[in-house]
């Protein structure tokens, strides 16, 4: 079989290797010296996957390491899912993943700062994304690695839920990576208008900005990234709580402006913005035809009207998808009109419920 694995193809060997797991193939290269050459190329390891069921610390990062001693020059994308990193574990080693182009270690909660560094340090303008979702130990550490070690190459970041990052650290982290065209930080404590504000100012090529469950936005924020990216095409600026009259501190007037100013737009997420009225619809109508999806859940001054609300909507010929949650008595035949006023829809979902389907 050892023989036999040295003549198979390229593509054969691919899609076989396709379904190990990285472990495997680190057992399976200890095989016979014909397995070693084999697993060899650079293919093999370009993508390195941990998942959440590598749970146990010592498991994780021992294959970790063997992956960074053997191939870690190999690898471009390194992404641990769940996985639990003691502190200090990847700190000797993490230094041998020199190519690395993708960083992701979302929902790795107990990785700190000391081993993330370590990783985003390995190599120098490189990594063109930064994925680190519900890492609680993070800090503004972890942002000031990676402004200082790939400024130039950067293009996108997600610390969504990292509830540890600051405002200040945030703004520190885009002022000196002028070439992100996608931020997400939804969920966390250090986006404020003035952060929003510094994003618009500092990143220009910026087509995708995720900030919902902020508390405070002002109309400021939204009239900063009129001004300066024209270039959006998903916007989310729901706020945390979505109940309540009057709530949020986003006004029509700043919104018309923002879409006035941002044409490409494709997606919008407006929960809880409820200062916001109908009228916002008609402008999105107009300036953005290219919306596919509009979430505006808990906007009572936008959704008290059914029957405008619908009109408003079936303008909107390339809306595919509208998400109403928080309805607060929207009645069923209200609903059944809402649809039936937009056939383009492929999903209409109110309080979570695809009710589309059912005017398909």
């Amino acid at each position: 079989m050892t023989t036999d694995a040295t003549t198979l193809s390229n593509a054969v060997l691919s899609e076989l290797f396709a379904f190990l797991a990285v472990d495997d193939l680190l057992v399976l290269e200890r095989v016979s010296r014909a397995w070693r050459r084999t697993l060899t190329p650079a293919r093999f390891w370009g993508q390195v996957q941990l998942k959440h069921e590598w749970n146990d610390s010592e498991l994780a990062s021992a294959v970790v390491r063997l992956v960074a001693k053997r191939h870690g020059a190999q690898v471009k994308k390194l992404t641990l899912i769940g996985c639990v990193v003691p502190k200090g574990s990847l700190v000797k080693t993490a230094k041998l993943f020199v190519s690395l182009t993708h960083l992701t270690v979302n929902g790795c909660q107990t990785i700190e700062d000391v081993d993330f560094t370590a990783l985003v340090r390995a190599s120098s303008e490189q990594l063109l994304e930064v994925c680190a979702v519900k890492c609680l130990r993070l800090t503004d550490a972890a942002l000031e690695a990676i402004g200082a070690n790939h400024s130039q190459s950067l293009e996108q970041i997600n610390f969504s839920y990292c509830r540890q990052i600051s405002e200040r650290g945030v703004e520190a982290l885009v002022q000196r990576c002028g070439n992100l065209r996608s931020i997400k930080l939804k969920g966390s404590p250090a986006v404020t208008s003035s952060a929003v504000v510094c994003i618009a100012e500092s990143c220009l090529k910026l087509d995708t900005l995720l900030v919902g469950g902020a508390k405070n936005l002002t109309d400021n924020c939204l009239l900063s990234l009129g001004d300066h990216s024209s270039l959006l095409t998903s916007l989310d600026i729901s706020r945390s709580n979505p109940f309540g009259f009057g709530r949020g501190g986003i006004t029509d007037k700043a919104l018309k402006y923002l879409v006035s100013r941002c044409p490409r737009l494709e997606h919008l997420t407006l929960c809880g913005q409820g200062r916001l009225t109908r009228l916002v619809l008609s402008s999105l109508a107009t300036s953005c035809p290219e919306l596919e999806t509009l979430d505006i859940g808990g906007c009572h001054g936008i959704i008290s009207d059914p029957i405008a609300l619908g009109a408003e909507l079936k303008r909107m010929r390339g809306l595919h998808e509208l998400s109403v949650a928080f309805t607060r008595g929207l009645q069923g035949e209200q609903i059944d009109f809402i649809a039936s006023q937009c056939p383009q829809l492929k999903a209409f979902r109110v309080n979570g419920d695809n009710v589309a389907a059912a005017h398909a």
